[in-house]
């Protein structure tokens, strides 16, 4: 009965030591499978943000990806050059930050948020998916960049000539369609020439990165500012009628002139000759500027200094 007893023991005790070979094994081929279909999941996401080169496209694609992962309630992303700023649902709370970065190339700032803090393991993971979003991000911000280059002067920072031309009939059409106002500044330094001549390119270029500068700030964050060429720049002022335009052009002329350059410890006096035009019913794009830059020269030739409206 003893020797029955200590048998069935010992049966009892191999079934269990089997069932344990055998659950273990299920967990490993679990492990494994699983391991497969995150690493898919996480090529599957690589792929997918190389579809874009659009920092708001890249950005929100991975958030909506990784947060059937990584549970958060609202995000800020920054971005110092190009200018971007991201931000989605609630930005308070407990947080974590992280500055992005590859190679020394800075990719901005993410920051998350939620009610409740932040574990070691959810950090972990969100640590190992943010890897996945870094090469696609610096894609798209230097593609934000070279597009920005190609549309903006190199030295002003201001839009170029080649942006100048689509950006007026788009704006002359605007305001046409909305029967709005229309405004067109040319403005053109003064004496320039003579600051090359006497203090050199160097002077000259300081003179007139002071200008756009002076100029971009003296204007509203919806008018645009274009170097059209040399000296010249042009100023698109989007409904907005003649004598509001004329108090911003008078703006722009007081601020050039307080402008301060020492050059060999004198100051560097600064003014600038504006023409303006008002958008009437019978101009397209190139009769707009004409007026305009015919205004300029009436402006040069009668002392400088002013504004002539067309």
């Amino acid at each position: 009965m003893m020797q029955s007893q200590s048998s069935t023991q010992e049966m009892i005790k191999e079934l269990k030591e089997v069932r344990s070979v055998f659950s273990n094994c299920e967990k490993a081929e679990l492990q494994g499978y699983n391991r497969e279909l995150e690493q898919q999941a996480r090529l599957d996401l690589a792929i997918s943000l190389q579809m874009s080169l659009d920092i708001d496209w890249v950005i929100n694609k991975f958030m909506n990806h990784i947060h059937a992962y990584f549970l958060f309630d609202g995000f800020v992303y920054t971005c110092a050059e190009p200018d971007t700023q991201i931000k989605q649902s609630r930005q308070r709370g407990h947080s974590c930050f992280y500055n992005l970065n590859i190679e020394d190339k800075d990719l901005g700032k993410l920051k998350f948020y939620r009610g409740r803090k932040f574990t070691e393991s959810e950090l972990v993971l969100l640590e190992n998916l943010l890897t996945i979003l870094i090469y696609p991000l610096r894609n798209a911000i230097q593609f934000k960049q070279a597009s920005l280059l190609a549309h903006c002067d190199a030295l002003t920072g201001v839009k170029n000539r080649s942006t100048f031309s689509e950006a007026l009939n788009r704006e002359i059409s605007l305001s046409q369609r909305h029967d709005h106002d229309f405004t067109m500044l040319v403005i053109d330094i003064d004496h320039f020439k003579k600051v090359n001549d006497s203090y050199g390119h160097s002077v000259g270029d300081d003179a007139l990165k002071a200008v756009a500068d002076t100029i971009q700030k003296s204007i509203r964050t919806t008018d645009m500012l274009f170097r059209y060429g040399g000296e010249e720049f042009v100023v698109l002022l989007g409904n907005t009628d003649c004598e509001k335009s004329y108090h911003i052009a008078e703006r722009v002329l007081e601020s050039v002139r307080k402008i301060n350059i020492a050059v060999k410890q004198q100051l560097l006096e600064l003014s600038v000759s504006i023409g303006m035009a008002c958008l009437s019913t019978q101009d397209n794009g190139e009769s707009l500027f004409q007026r305009a830059d015919a205004a300029m020269y009436s402006a040069k030739n009668d002392g400088r200094d002013q504004i002539i409206v067309a």
